[in-house]
C-alpha cells in the first residue's frame, strides 16, 4: 500500500520511466512474480516437485507474489495507459488480482484462517452430534423445540449443488436461525424456571443453567452456520476456479504479447 501511495503522489513527475531505469526494472520484476504464481499450483499437482519445500510454503509466496506483482507492475506504469497492447496487458493483471482477492476471500471461508487446514464436513458434524448428545436431556423437557432443530439441522445438511440454489438455501438458512434459535430459548427458559420453582432453585441457580444454555445453543448455532457456510464457499470456490485459470492465461499472453512489442518496435 505505500509503495502504491508512493507511486500515486510521483505519478506526474516523471521519477520514473517505462522504458528504462527503475520504471522498467519494476515491470520485469512484477511480470516475473506474476509468472511465478505458477509455483504453487505446480508443486501440488507435478510429482516431481514434491521435495520442494512444503505445499504451505508455496502457497504463502503465491499469496505474496499475488500481491507485490501488481504493485510493481502498476508502478512500471506510472498509472499511466500507454498503447493498445499495454492496455490490454495491464487489465488483464488487474483482472486476476482482483480475482485472486476474492479466491483469497472463498479460501479463508472454507479453511480455519488464511494458513490454517481445511475444514470438514465430518469432523463439523462430529461436533454437532456431540453438541446435540450434550442438549438431549434438555429437549426432553421441551419435545417442540427438539423437533425445529432436528428440522432446522436437516435443511442446513440437504444443501443444493447449484449455486444459485446454493445461494437461495444459504440465504434462507441465516434468515431461519435468526428466527428458531430465539424461538428455542425462550421454550427452554420457560420449562427451566417451571422446573426450578419445583425444585426450589433460588435465582442464581436457574440464571447459571440458563447462560450454559444459552452458550450450548450458540455453540450449536456456530457449528451449523460453518456446515452452511462449508456448502456454499466450497461452491463459490469450485466456480471461482474455473474462471480464474483463463484470467491467468489471458494475462501471461498478453504479457508476452506486451514485452515483444516494447523490445522489437
Amino acid at each position: 500500500m505505500l509503495l502504491l501511495y508512493m507511486g500515486w503522489l510521483n505519478h506526474t513527475e516523471a521519477v520514473w520511466t517505462a522504458e528504462s531505469g527503475w520504471g522498467y526494472w519494476f515491470g520485469i520484476v512484477g511480470g516475473s512474480l506474476m509468472l511465478m504464481l505458477l509455483l504453487y499450483p505446480m508443486r501440488k499437482r507435478l510429482h516431481f516437485m514434491n521435495k520442494w519445500l512444503t505445499v504451505k510454503f508455496w502457497f504463502r509466496l503465491h499469496m505474496v507474489f499475488g500481491v507485490l506483482g501488481p504493485v510493481l507492475i502498476m508502478m512500471h506504469s506510472s498509472f499511466h495507459i500507454g498503447s493498445l497492447n499495454g492496455q490490454v496487458a495491464l487489465y488483464s493483471m488487474l483482472f486476476v488480482a482482483i480475482s485472486g482477492l476474492f479466491g483469497r476471500y472463498f479460501y479463508t471461508r472454507i479453511h480455519y484462517g488464511l494458513y490454517g487446514k481445511k475444514a470438514t464436513f465430518a469432523s463439523l458434524h462430529a461436533d454437532s452430534a456431540e453438541l446435540n448428545k450434550k442438549l438431549g436431556p434438555l429437549f426432553e423437557l421441551q419435545p417442540r423445540a427438539r423437533e425445529m432443530m432436528k428440522q432446522y439441522e436437516k435443511m442446513v445438511m440437504e444443501a443444493p449443488k447449484g449455486p444459485i440454489a446454493s445461494a437461495k438455501h444459504w440465504f434462507k438458512m441465516r434468515l431461519m436461525s435468526v428466527r428458531i434459535y430465539p424461538t428455542v430459548m425462550r421454550a427452554l427458559n420457560k420449562k427451566l424456571l417451571a422446573a426450578g420453582h419445583r425444585k426450589n432453585w433460588n435465582r442464581a441457580k436457574v440464571r447459571r443453567k440458563q447462560l450454559r444454555i444459552r452458550k450450548m445453543l450458540l455453540t450449536h448455532r456456530s457449528i451449523l452456520r460453518q456446515i452452511l457456510e462449508l456448502h456454499f464457499y466450497e461452491r463459490l470456490f469450485a466456480i471461482w476456479h474455473l474462471l480464474h485459470m483463463p484470467l491467468f492465461i489471458m494475462m501471461v499472453i498478453t504479457g508476452f504479447v506486451h514485452v515483444y512489442a516494447v523490445h522489437a518496435y
